[in-house]
């Protein structure tokens, strides 16, 4: 049996203020944690509000919720040593980002993710 080794979760929050003097961009708002808790809560969620396939990439299936501005993705990986890795993305978007695709936020964050993934099985 695998067991889940790895958790991480990113978020995404478009920002909700200009200030002429920094460039706001949802670059400078992506979380990540590593609770499992946020991972199986948002799981639950996703189930039960699955929302509608929005678009694909790098083998990741976004969809958009139904309810709000929002993206969601997640999968897991088999890492080395029987590890396995268990990854959620949310990505709140509203009226203030109009600038930001959702596709490309989400290459940015599976990138992330790949490169994290790459260095545990370096270790």
């Amino acid at each position: 049996m695998t067991a889940i080794t790895h958790v991480y979760n990113y978020t995404v929050r478009c920002p909700h203020y200009k200030d002429p003097e920094h460039n706001a961009s949802w670059l400078n708002h992506i979380e990540l944690n590593q609770s499992s808790e946020i991972a199986l809560n948002r799981i639950t969620k996703w189930h039960e509000l699955s929302g509608t396939k929005s678009f694909e990439t790098s083998k990741f299936v976004v969809r958009k919720a139904e309810n709000e501005e929002a993206y969601f993705s997640m999968q897991s990986d088999r890492l080395k040593n029987d590890g396995h890795a268990l990854v959620t993305f949310k990505i709140f978007l509203d009226t203030c980002c109009d600038d930001a695709a959702p596709e490309e936020i989400m290459q940015h964050l599976i990138q992330d993710y790949q490169q994290r993934l790459a260095k545990l099985e370096q270790a």
